[in-house]
């Protein structure tokens, strides 16, 4: 599970709003630059940095300070505060953020909600608040008709990179409230959940580190309050697995009782041609779109992507024994990834990072790659 350090932003100063009440949020004695900076320092893997103004205005207001923090920080970042647009979603992934997320907009517009997420697998994150079961947005001044459990499933096939899922109830009403909204977000959703609005005690990261289905958790005013220190739940965050006894109760069980790898779904196929010209024009034919050209002629991929998602990659014949899987799948776990392929010896033949993702590559028996990918 990762841990979300959260940088709200309002007035220029690192805020959390008190009941969604945004003339009195609770102001902390450090600058958001600086909250990164020190977030980083303990070992974040992320960053989650939300533009408060943004979100009540509708458009961009602390933009200058949150760029700021992007190139200021080695980790990435996923924003949001009132991205409306397609052009919004652009001009933060074009200034660095690694992921968007979208409120408001996701609940409002559900067409350009789904359009966004095709046009930018894996870089958009549906934010989804839920007080006495239904959706609330606006900065929580609105309720909706929606329940958040139906609306998230609703996204569940859109290329979205998860759902960040706050429980406003638990957030209002203490850790006495307990986590019966995301355990049963969690147990129904196929796509990966982002807790908030849970956390009060270094506890209550340990619970959610044992729950099904939960990604990552985003812990924000109990660090400042200096209640959780964020180094030490971050090396708590990094327990998956747990005793096959407590699987009823809704945890994950032990290693040797998992069927599997962490599968999302397929990420791409590879395809090897002759002829690159020829190839495009086929598959353009059926449907696909050349998306970008990595650089066919030194044996990478042409990759070519279907307005239904699906992505091809296409690679040349004299190249195939450059080990270049004919499939690759997305893992929902790194980490449980590469617990389960050791429990059950199974070799990690190659791995790598870049700015997309993180990738471990496995053979078969008959020596076929097969290439398993975390979207950050």
């Amino acid at each position: 599970m990762i841990i979300f350090p959260d940088i709200e932003i309002q007035n220029g100063q690192t805020v959390n709003r008190i009941r969604g009440k945004e003339n009195a949020p609770e102001v902390y004695d450090i600058t958001p630059l600086n909250a990164a900076k020190r977030f980083v320092e303990a070992g974040a893997e992320w960053l989650h940095v939300i533009d408060i103004d943004g979100s009540l205005q509708r458009e961009r207001v602390n933009h200058e300070l949150i760029c700021e923090i992007i190139q200021a920080v080695n980790i990435p970042v996923q924003v949001g505060g009132g991205i409306r647009t397609q052009s919004d979603v652009d001009w933060w992934l074009e200034r660095g953020a690694e992921r968007v997320v979208l409120g408001t907009a996701a609940v409002l517009d559900r067409l350009f909600t789904m359009e966004v997420c095709g046009r930018h697998p894996g870089k958009i994150v549906i934010s989804i608040t839920g007080k006495e079961g239904y959706v609330v947005i606006d900065g929580w001044r609105t309720k909706t008709s929606f329940t958040a459990l139906r609306l998230a499933k609703s996204f569940e096939n859109t290329g979205a990179a998860a759902i960040i899922y706050t429980d406003l109830d638990r957030f209002e009403n203490g850790e006495e409230f307990g986590l019966a909204s995301t355990i049963e977000i969690g147990t129904q959703l196929t796509i990966p959940l982002i807790s908030t609005g849970t956390v009060y005690t270094i506890d209550d990261v340990s619970k959610l580190a044992l729950l099904p289905n939960i990604e990552g958790v985003i812990i924000g005013r109990s660090v400042y309050q200096g209640k959780v220190d964020l180094a030490q739940a971050i090396e708590v965050a990094r327990v998956s697995w747990v005793a096959p006894e407590l699987a009823g109760e809704g945890v994950a069980p032990k290693l040797e009782e998992v069927s599997g790898i962490p599968i999302k779904n397929i990420d791409h196929v590879g395809i090897c041609i002759s002829d690159l010209e020829r190839s495009v024009t086929f598959y353009e034919k059926l449907g696909f779109t050349k998306e970008r050209d990595r650089g066919f002629d030194r044996g990478r991929p042409v990759i070519m992507r279907h307005n239904s998602g699906v992505e091809i990659n296409l690679l040349h014949k004299k190249d195939r024994d450059h080990a270049y899987p004919p499939v690759a799948l997305e893992i929902n776990s790194l980490s449980q990834t590469r617990a389960f392929l050791e429990f059950n010896d199974i070799d990690i033949i190659d791995s790598y990072q870049d700015e997309l993702h993180s990738v471990v590559c496995v053979k078969d028996p008959d020596d076929n790659v097969i290439e398993l990918n975390h979207y950050q």
